[in-house]
């Protein structure tokens, strides 16, 4: 907590007698997210400007707002700061006393792979005794008690104040996804971190940035821009392995081919229940294994491991931690159903190279019938996606089922068309279209076999559907579940 009096001269607003003797409690962006003793923080944003939500702050107790411009007829005080925006960050961090410096905090970026990467290095360190707080997309706080977020990593504000909130717990450490929104739009800016890491870079947000190089600067920018102790990254993975040219000595590999990594593995065996083998480091070899489905979360666990083995952990606990772990929610989750011999996962894949990865991993459990996969594509997306997802899925699903996801703005008919562009629905019969997406998921369900595999893929962890702007209740898992019990 700063007082408001301080405040104002951290940032260099004339003084105001109505700011005497009042102790600010927190910052924020969100005007629904004021608590009493609060300050608004409103900003020029995309379509609208903060401040035109004051009254909302107002009712919920803010003791003022911090704009960037003078916000007329606003009933409560003002501090106007030009550049208020370009000093967010240093703002965040000094009002709530430089928590990243206090807590031993890792970053986790990538296009796939973030959120179970993160997920499982919370969980082994809370399996080895040590607290661990997390902020991503499945949420935000320990592990297993998260709270819903609306963005892969929050704005500087709230993600200083959630460090905070983990260093007054007490924790030990903290995991953050980064995402590339997060980077570009110096959400991350002025943090320390202990460890970075990547996890693989592919084809995304191409709606948000220029163009794929520039989607790919942006990830190398948490290497290249923040300064950290230990710098993990695929040696697998093209941006990985520039960055590691680019760093020499200064760059940690993991990866499941190249025996010169700092963290290899070796005689792999999966099967329907999960993945086994060696892990190697230096002259270390350790058996693993894990109930965890899908070749590349021998990637994620690789990540995760050699994180923690930097941060002084050995490998010895590291992969007797492995064999408790859980899996995430909406990552290769496997939803029980009682169709016997039926394997049935739920999956976020919504990029062509997630989704291929997702599909050769369930072949790598070797299935002894078909696979179906439901799957569409998010509306007001890189469109330029959508033929990829239905080339990858014609060539390694049996049997496909296409449907809704969250079409937003846009027409669902329209992603569907656009989606086969991809394939030719007249000459294959594997394909079927049902635009409702619990029925297509209950189609998939009534056809499969014994010793087929149904992956519903898209929305992961999400519980809702995104219609022209209004958030439905929509769980891919409740439909699935409520399917057996009919």
């Amino acid at each position: 907590m700063k007082t408001l009096a301080e405040i104002i001269n951290f940032l260099g607003i004339e003084s105001c007698a109505a700011a005497a003797g009042l102790v600010a409690k927190g910052l924020t962006l969100d005007s629904r997210q004021i608590q009493p003793g609060w300050i608004f923080v409103a900003l020029s944003g995309d379509a609208r400007h903060g401040g035109e939500f004051w009254q909302q702050a107002m009712s919920l107790g803010a003791l003022g707002v911090l704009s960037d411009k003078p916000l007329n007829d606003c009933e409560i005080p003002v501090y106007v700061v030009a550049d208020l925006k370009q000093r967010l960050a240093d703002l965040a961090g000094w009002f709530y006393d430089y928590p990243s410096h206090k807590i031993k905090l890792i970053g986790v970026t990538g296009t796939n792979g973030k959120t179970s990467t993160t997920q499982y290095i919370a969980q082994m360190l809370e399996l080895m005794g040590q607290g661990c707080g997390v902020l991503g997309t499945l949420g935000n706080g320990r592990v297993n008690a998260l709270q819903a977020t609306e963005n892969t990593t929050m704005d500087s504000l709230a993600l200083n104040g959630w460090l905070a909130q983990f260093v007054a717990e007490g924790l030990a450490f903290a995991v953050l996804e980064v995402s590339s929104h997060a980077i570009a739009l110096g959400r991350i800016a002025g943090l320390r971190f202990e460890c970075v890491a990547l996890t693989q870079v592919t084809r995304d947000h191409l709606d948000f940035h220029h163009d794929l190089a520039d989607y790919h600067a942006t990830k190398k920018r948490l290497f290249e821009a923040f300064p950290a102790k230990y710098k993990i990254i695929n040696l697998e993975d093209a941006v990985g392995q520039q960055i590691f040219k680019e760093q020499p000595g200064l760059v940690i590999g993991y990866s499941q081919k190249n025996q010169s990594a700092a963290l290899f593995v070796s005689d792999i065996c999966l099967t329907e229940q999960g993945i086994s083998g060696r892990l190697h480091s230096n002259e270390t070899v350790i058996d693993f294994k894990t109930s965890l489905l899908g070749r590349f979360n021998i990637e994620n666990l690789l990540c995760a491991s050699l994180c923690l083995v930097c941060l002084g952990f050995s490998l010895h606990r590291v992969a007797q931690a492995t064999a408790s772990l859980k899996p995430i929610i909406g990552r290769m989750e496997r939803v029980d159903t009682v169709k016997f011999g039926v394997n049935v996962l739920v999956d976020y894949a919504h990029t062509p190279d997630a989704l291929e990865q997702v599909l050769l991993s369930v072949q790598a459990h070797q299935p002894i019938g078909k696979v179906w996969l439901v799957f569409g594509c998010g509306g007001n997306r890189d469109a330029g996606k959508r033929p990829l997802m239905a080339q990858v899925a014609s060539s390694l699903a049996d049997q496909i089922i296409l449907t809704n996801d969250n079409p937003r703005f846009e027409e669902p008919q329209q992603i569907i068309e656009d989606i086969c562009q991809g394939v030719d629905l007249e000459q294959s019969s594997q394909w079927q279209v049902e635009l409702d997406r619990k029925k297509a998921i209950e189609s998939a369900l009534m056809q499969a076999q014994t010793g087929d595999w149904v992956l519903v893929v898209g929305k992961g962890h999400e519980n809702y559907q995104d219609i022209k702007g209004v958030k439905t209740p929509f769980s891919d898992q409740q439909v699935i579940k409520a399917w057996q019990q009919n």
